[in-house]
């Protein structure tokens, strides 16, 4: 079996390693120059566990990369379209779908299989993609039925080999033959494959995952800001409403939420064939929740320029340290895409000094922000104000207070994932601990 991986970004690369490391002869196809001669050299473009041992097992053997489909040696049996679908304005930027989608309906003999994996609304695959490929193949005498499943990537950033070989795959198809034989290709990956009644059923399936979890985030922020306004500590609340309590699993608050799956797919899902604007006076929980999270980056920034304001210096003269710059700390990832750390950094970096560090994101993607970046007791040195911005382990395991030694007198210390017990810094007066869900 042969199968070409459009798109080496982080769902295609991570799915083709993972087919290759099971004997399937992978073709990539990677149109950035730069990370195709990484790729060809054996070099991951993105931090994930395990991704340089499965580049080393694979690459030149089951694992080949190229820029375009005509430079593939043999026909594939099957195409997997992986191609980033990003949100403008919110609503979903789909040119480079179309794109890809157009250089395989040119390529294509018609035998093949074509698996979407590109995130979208519904209605995508059957209205936007097939119409494509019919089109290309048209244009070249082709008249064949096109083969074609939707089949969502649904994997973590930081364990995504890992849950390549464990979740449950989702496969839904234009006909009982695609959906078969797309599952017997999943089968070779994962012992649960789950066939669902359609292409638009699949679709859904992607987006209702991350806009429950995002939705579900959001209630636990909203929790965070009110406690803030009535002077309780939303740790506490959420914790020990939790303990031994299994109808509650409410999850602590965050500084945001980020990513390129959760801050997206809300919008994919409520822009579905415009479905909202279809019902009358209704509010959609899904956007409410999106708003909500994309707040809370904001309203932390409030909250410290407001507490620094009480300082005696002026605001050009503070040092402000951030760490943590990746979206989330764990699973690790070395992924800034709508970081809630890039909001707060843009919203002080005109006012204050900003220096940065994050144990995974590369130097001068930090740099990009324009934010010094420095090794983590530089950073902690005569600094004002210090902010922790995700959960990253390192940042659970440091000597705190002898760090904050090193800062000015007094220090804001901005604990947003709560790492640290705020009673230790109770007897400190040139400390002043505040967090998410905290004054």
């Amino acid at each position: 079996m042969s199968v070409a991986i459009i798109g080496l970004g982080f769902v295609g690369l991570t799915l083709g390693l993972a087919l290759a490391d099971k004997g399937i002869k992978i073709y990539g196809v990677e149109i950035n120059s730069k990370n195709l001669e990484k790729l060809s050299r054996g070099i991951p473009t993105f931090n994930e566990k395990g991704i340089e041992q499965y580049m080393q097992r694979n690459n030149g053997k089951t694992f080949h990369v190229f820029s375009k489909l005509e430079e593939f040696p043999t026909k594939p049996e099957i195409y997997v379209i992986c191609v980033a679908t990003p949100i403008h304005e919110e609503k979903p930027n789909m040119s480079q779908l179309r794109a890809a989608t157009e250089s395989v309906g040119k390529y294509m003999t018609g035998n093949e299989l074509v698996i979407i994996r590109s995130t979208s609304p519904v209605g995508t695959t059957r209205e936007f993609i097939l119409p494509i490929l019919e089109k290309e193949m048209k244009t070249r005498g082709i008249n064949k039925a096109i083969k074609i499943v939707f089949a969502p990537e649904r994997t973590a950033e930081g364990i995504a080999l890992k849950e390549l070989n464990e979740l449950p795959q989702i496969v839904g198809g234009i006909d009982e033959e695609c959906v078969i034989k797309a599952m017997d290709l999943f089968r070779k990956l994962t012992p649960t494959v789950i066939q669902v009644s359609s292409l638009e059923t699949a679709e859904m399936i992607k987006l209702i995952d991350n806009s429950f979890r995002d939705v579900r985030f959001a209630y636990a922020n909203e929790i965070s800001l009110l406690s803030e306004k009535l002077g309780i500590d939303a740790h506490e609340c959420i914790n020990k409403a939790n303990i031994h309590y299994h109808r509650n699993n409410i999850p602590l608050p965050s500084p945001g939420v980020g990513g390129p799956c959760l801050s997206k797919d809300p919008y994919l899902l409520a822009g579905s064939k415009n479905i909202l604007k279809s019902i009358p006076n209704y509010q959609s929980i899904v956007i409410s929740g999106r708003n909500v999270n994309k707040t809370i980056p904001k309203m932390l920034v409030e909250k410290i320029k407001k507490k620094l304001s009480n300082f005696e210096q002026k605001s050009s003269d503070m040092k402000i340290f951030v760490m943590g710059f990746a979206f989330k700390g764990e699973p690790e990832t070395s992924d800034i895409r709508e970081s809630p750390t890039l909001t707060v950094i843009s919203n002080l970096v005109n006012e204050y000094k900003i220096f940065g560090h994050d144990p995974i994101v590369p130097k001068e993607e930090i740099e990009k922000t324009n934010v010094i970046q420095v090794e983590v007791e530089e950073g902690f040195k005569n600094a004002d104000c210090v902010i922790i911005m995700n959960n990253h382990k390192t940042y659970r395991n440091m000597d705190i207070l002898k760090l904050l030694q090193k800062s000015s007198k007094p220090c804001l210390f901005v604990d947003c994932w709560r790492l640290y017990d705020k009673r230790i810094f109770e007897k400190n007066s040139n400390i002043i601990y505040t967090g998410i869900g905290i004054e």
